[in-house]
Formats: structure tokens, C-alpha cells, sequence
């Protein structure tokens, strides 16, 4: 897709909330790309959003400049990253179609991605794509953490209860379906293009999650530790998806009083050839008793 201003590049990348400001500073798409970090500062663009806009701009200039290579266009070169996926899906889209203009469908959906934007962008995501009725965000790329299922699944709550707020007559109150996987995505920078098997696991995931909950892969559900409770709906065929998947409903947040109680729930993985080390645990805890 051709951007032709600072609104379209914003609004492609999840960050349309801050379009007002870029326009009352006279931003356009020239002064974008030489933005440094004390501008965006300046501008008033939290630090969350500040670091992911300048990693995009850094990987667009990168693209421009592999494309003056020889004189003719180079494809992006595609980055692994391990990522975290998730896929949400706006229930009964078809029907909402049917029954309402399209001014105030446009509307209704403005509201829904927004309220999923500002929801990802909480925990630091990145919202890859919109699709109308499904919204991909990634947790890993371009910002990196340690906790990307935690924040994930967080935000996957955080958006279930944004959308008990939304309200619209006729329309009622919005649900969403959500899945979650983690796994190597290839992302091409500058594009919106991205190949994984965790984007395909994601959007498999959510087709069977119950309208307003979010169904998770097992791979999500260790990484996240015990920071949730889930119901493990068993292994499931999916679409798609060579074998039986495990899958798990998350219930709520987990009563863990600390990060270290919730990591341990699951049992501590047992030390395995450090008896020196650990009879000099031993020895220096009956030093201080």
C-alpha cells in the first residue's frame, strides 16, 4: 500500500490516536522520517510508542535503502523473531453488516479496533493488522520483553472487558473471540507481511474459543507460568494444524501474591550436578541461623 501522508502511515501502524498532534506541529511524511527520539519526546508520544515508531522508521530507511541497490528493487529481508500471536475476532460481524449502514458500522468498527489498539499498545504490542472484524497484534517484535505470553493474554483480558464498555443502540454490546500462540514468525520490516505457523495456530485458536474468552496454545500457557488460572479443554484438530493441538481457556488472573509464587506453582525444575553449589548453600545458611 502507497502512503500518501502522515494520517495513512499513523493509522497503518496502530498509532492514529497521536494524529492530531503530528498535524497541529505541521509533521509530514518528510519531517517523519528524520524524527529523532527527543522530537517524539517533544511531541508529547509516550515512551512505548516513541521506541516502536522510531524502530519502524529505522527499518523503513533500511528498506529504501536496499532498494537503490543496483538500480532496481530489492524484496525486504524477512527477520525471525519468537513472537507471541494474538488473533481477535469480532463476533457476529456478518450480522451487524446486514443490519446497520455503513456510516454507523464504520463506526461501531472504529470504536472496536481502538479500543483493541489502545489495549496493545498497554502492554507494549505491536498491532500488526486490522481486518475489520479481526485485529493481529504481535508481543516480541519490534519491542522485545521477557514476559510476551504474560502481556499477551493480559491484553487479551484488558480487551474482553473494554468491549463489556462498548455499547451502541441496536448494536448492543460488542464480543470478541481471542486465540493465542507463540512460536518463530518471519516479519519482513517496513511491510506488513509476516510467516509463521503461530499466526495460523492463533487464528485457528480463536474459531474455537466461546464468544467473550480467550483459548491459548500450551506453549503460551508455560510460557505464561502460573500468573493465570486456565481450564485445559483438552487436545483439539484444527484446521490447518498437522496433529491434535492442546489447548486451554483462561479463567482469570491467578491468586499467586508474587511473581516468584506464580513462576513456582507449576513445581521448580530440579538442579541436576551441583551438589558443590548446593552444599554451599546449605553450609552458608547455618552460618547465619
Amino acid at each position: 500500500m502507497r502512503i500518501s501522508s502522515v494520517a495513512e502511515w499513523l493509522k497503518s501502524h496502530g498509532f492514529e490516536r497521536f494524529t492530531q498532534i503530528f498535524e497541529q506541529n505541521e509533521v509530514d511524511l518528510t519531517t517523519l522520517r528524520v524524527l529523532t527520539e527527543s522530537d517524539l519526546k517533544e511531541l508529547g508520544v509516550p515512551f512505548g510508542p516513541r521506541k516502536r515508531i522510531l524502530s519502524l522508521l529505522s527499518e523503513e530507511r533500511a528498506v529504501e535503502k536496499l532498494s537503490d541497490l543496483g538500480g532496481y528493487v530489492v524484496a525486504p529481508i524477512g527477520e525471525r523473531r519468537q513472537l507471541t500471536v494474538l488473533f481477535c475476532d469480532l463476533v457476529g460481524f456478518t450480522k451487524l453488516a446486514y443490519k446497520h449502514d455503513p456510516e454507523a458500522l464504520q463506526i461501531i468498527i472504529r470504536s472496536y479496533e481502538q479500543a483493541c489498539a489502545s489495549c496493545v499498545n498497554r502492554y507494549e504490542g505491536y498491532v500488526f493488522r486490522m481486518l475489520g472484524d479481526g485485529v493481529v497484534a504481535f508481543f516480541g517484535f519490534p519491542l522485545a520483553h521477557e514476559s510476551e505470553a504474560e502481556r499477551a493474554i493480559r491484553t487479551a483480558l484488558d480487551i474482553i472487558e473494554a468491549m463489556r464498555r462498548l455499547h451502541f443502540p441496536k448494536a448492543g454490546r460488542l464480543q470478541v473471540r481471542i486465540g493465542i500462540a507463540s512460536g518463530v514468525v518471519v516479519v519482513a520490516p517496513g511491510e506488513r507481511n509476516a510467516v509463521g505457523e503461530a499466526l495460523n495456530l492463533s487464528a485457528r485458536l480463536q474459531t474455537i474459543a466461546e464468544p467473550g474468552s480467550v483459548v491459548v496454545s500450551d506453549s503460551v500457557r508455560r510460557l505464561a507460568g502460573g500468573e493465570f488460572q486456565y481450564k485445559d479443554l483438552g487436545e483439539k484438530e484444527l484446521k490447518g494444524v498437522s496433529g491434535p493441538t492442546r489447548v486451554f481457556r483462561v479463567v482469570g488472573v491467578s491468586r499467586a501474591e508474587s511473581r516468584f509464587e506464580a513462576a513456582t506453582q507449576q513445581g521448580l525444575t530440579p538442579l541436576v550436578g551441583r551438589e558443590w553449589e548446593l552444599s554451599s548453600l546449605i553450609d552458608t545458611w547455618r552460618e547465619i541461623r
